[in-house]
């Protein structure tokens, strides 16, 4: 595995994203009338919302890193491997095709108000 550090984190990034959301999750599921335990400390310390949270974030990630025997890793490594091989416009590559842009979308601008003033005069004619 060539890209190990930024595999790591990759996942590392997205423990953090998922557990956020696990957390929001949890609170809505363990927060609802029946249930109402969602704000329960164990032992003083942490929420039962944040802990089962962290615990789904933990659990998928940790499938996702060890599930499937690496295939997961795998991918994320081939596909690293592959972004590394991408080469980028140079300046003057980017500033010609920039320019093309919007000399492009002037003259579309300038035929659809040429065909609008056309039309709108055509209907008034009609209508």
């Amino acid at each position: 595995m060539k890209n190990g550090k930024l595999i790591f984190g990759i996942f590392a990034g997205s423990f953090l994203i998922l557990a956020y959301f696990m957390t929001s999750a949890s609170d809505a599921i363990l927060g609802m009338r029946f249930i109402d335990i969602a704000d329960i400390r164990l032992f003083s310390l942490l929420p039962v919302k944040a802990l089962v949270g962290f615990s789904v974030a933990a659990i998928i990630i940790g499938y996702l890193g060890k599930g499937r025997k690496g295939f997961y890793v795998q991918q994320l490594d081939m596909a690293l491997t592959e972004l590394k091989k991408v080469s980028f416009p140079s300046k003057e590559e980017t500033k010609v095709t920039t320019i093309s842009v919007f000399v492009f979308v002037g003259i579309m601008t300038i035929v659809f108000i040429i065909f609008d003033f056309i039309w709108s005069n055509l209907s008034s004619l009609i209508y």
